[in-house]
């Protein structure tokens, strides 16, 4: 079909609410989301998660994925070096460096006051984790210590390009954690590459999900769901705790 020109007023409209209403279906409708099945306990709540609501496709089981191994990883940086089943190789570097607050615009957290006997009193802190404009997963109202500062993936020969913009608000990041280890997947059609990090912990803790092609960044899903296993929610698999 041919796209009639910007200048269409009428077809602007019809266009706006067509995908309107695509994005409306999608979440009300009983099908099943890429690997997330209608009846799942956190279906909405994972797809609230999402950049977009199309990201589902990307919700895979990775256990039934190939699996990256040769993970070396110390607190500051984790590196895989490996050959997917077909002969490609793939090398991937992730750092963290320090937090220098300073360097940063911060925006943590507003007080309310009261006045009780003609005297202003602190009433409650409102938490808003706010740095550089962006909100910041891995805080409760406190600056963190580290945050991720860059990944670099070469698939055979491509260097992925990779923007500034798919990690600068991920703090806290867990890049040797033993029981919940970096891990990296490749797709069994050999077109996409996930890579799993966990970060933080307690209230703030959660899990990140990057999703690239052979040629780029392509998105992310962050969880903060607090389940014991917060890779097997980003997958669509965790069970509901009783």
């Amino acid at each position: 079909m041919t796209r009639k020109p910007k200048s269409n007023d009428t077809y602007k409209k019809m266009h706006k609410w067509t995908n309107i209403l695509a994005i409306i279906l999608l979440l009300s409708s009983k099908v099943t989301f890429g690997q997330i099945s209608n009846s799942w306990t956190f279906k909405n709540e994972s797809i609230g998660y999402m950049q977009t609501p199309k990201d589902t496709i990307y919700i895979q089981d990775r256990k039934k994925l190939k699996k990256i191994r040769g993970l070396k990883c110390t607190d500051t940086t984790a590196t895989f070096k490996g050959f997917t089943n077909i002969g490609d190789k793939i090398s991937i570097s992730i750092h963290n460096k320090k937090f220098i607050h300073s360097n940063h615009t911060l925006d943590l957290s507003d007080t309310v006051f009261k006045f009780m006997h003609n005297e202003k009193r602190v009433d409650y802190l409102i938490t808003k984790d706010l740095i550089d404009g962006r909100v910041a997963f891995g805080i409760d109202g406190n600056y963190p210590n580290i945050e991720l500062s860059d990944i670099k993936i070469q698939w055979n020969n491509i260097r992925l390009t990779i923007p500034d913009s798919a990690f600068h608000n991920l703090y806290e990041t867990h890049l040797c954690l033993e029981h919940l280890p970096v891990e990296a997947y490749v797709t069994k059609d050999k077109k996409l590459l996930y890579i799993y990090i966990s970060a933080s912990d307690g209230i703030a803790s959660y899990c990140v999900k990057f999703v690239f092609s052979r040629q780029k960044y392509l998105t992310r899903i962050v969880n903060i769901n607090e389940m014991t296993d917060g890779y097997d929610f980003l997958d669509g698999t965790a069970k509901d705790e009783e």
